[in-house]
């Protein structure tokens, strides 16, 4: 049984000595908007959604003024030709932000938890964040932009969303140990190891509340140094659940290996 003075203690154990190297790393795919365990591809995918709405109806954000008003002013020929376009560059703008997303962002969120996972064993090469990109890239890929979907689609009724949210955020950490799981698999298994845990999960995250606050009084420098914290001690939370699922026959040791000691 876990608790979050356990895992936090884990969590500076683990980064004894290593601490600088992962604020390195956090701090090189923060320009990238990979940070807080909070954002996901979720949130962006529904910013996105939103965009489109806010084009379609006509909306521009400045102020009170909508495309319409602006549009009356120009020559009524220009005017169609002017929201195809706008509408032609929305769509675009999705479709690159999703690939984006899919194609580099989620990959490089997975290897950082490996990262992390490896660093709880010995010093990690940074490097360790680039090996997605070999064998099985593509299915994590596949895996963790459909596990995103679901989600995404759950938030339409809002409570699935954040019950499906807490059920699969085991799934990064699974693909990083075993990039070849199947989308049904990593589903299920995160699923039954958040069993009972999704609360707990929640405060172990409401407890970095605090600092939060302290970072917003530097201007959100601060949320630069405590980044590895975070990662570091949902890693120990993943330990923990994955322990778990071994002791209860969710998995066995053919399917999760474990992570290379360096």
């Amino acid at each position: 049984m876990w608790t979050r003075s356990l895992l936090k203690n884990n969590a500076k154990e683990a980064l004894r000595g290593r601490y600088w190297r992962s604020f390195l790393l956090c701090l090189l795919l923060s320009f990238l908007g990979i940070g807080d365990v909070s954002t996901n591809i979720v949130v962006q995918i529904r910013e996105n959604i939103d965009s489109l709405d806010r084009a379609i109806n006509g909306e521009v954000w400045q102020g009170n003024v909508t495309a319409q008003d602006v549009l009356s002013e120009l020559p009524t020929y220009l005017s169609p030709m002017i929201l195809n376009l706008v509408g032609i560059a929305v769509v675009v703008g999705i479709i690159v932000g999703l690939c984006w997303n899919a194609f580099l962002i989620n990959p490089l969120t997975i290897g950082r938890n490996r990262y992390f996972m490896e660093s709880r064993q010995s010093p990690a090469p940074m490097g360790t964040i680039t090996t997605v990109f070999g064998p099985g890239y593509l299915n994590l890929v596949k895996v963790q932009l459909l596990t995103d979907l679901k989600i995404l689609l759950g938030y339409f009724l809002i409570i699935p969303g954040i019950y499906w949210t807490y059920c699969y955020a085991m799934v990064p950490y699974l693909l990083a140990e075993n990039p070849y799981l199947t989308t049904r698999r990593a589903m299920e298994l995160s699923k039954q190891m958040m069993d009972g845990e999704k609360w707990n999960t929640f405060v172990l995250q409401l407890s970095f509340f605090g600092w939060a606050i302290l970072c917003v009084l530097t201007f959100g420098i601060g949320y630069l140094f405590l980044e590895p914290y975070i990662q570091a001690t949902f890693s120990e939370l993943y330990a923990a659940l994955r322990a778990k699922a071994l002791a209860a026959c969710m998995s066995d040791e053919r399917e999760l290996g474990g992570f290379v000691r360096h």
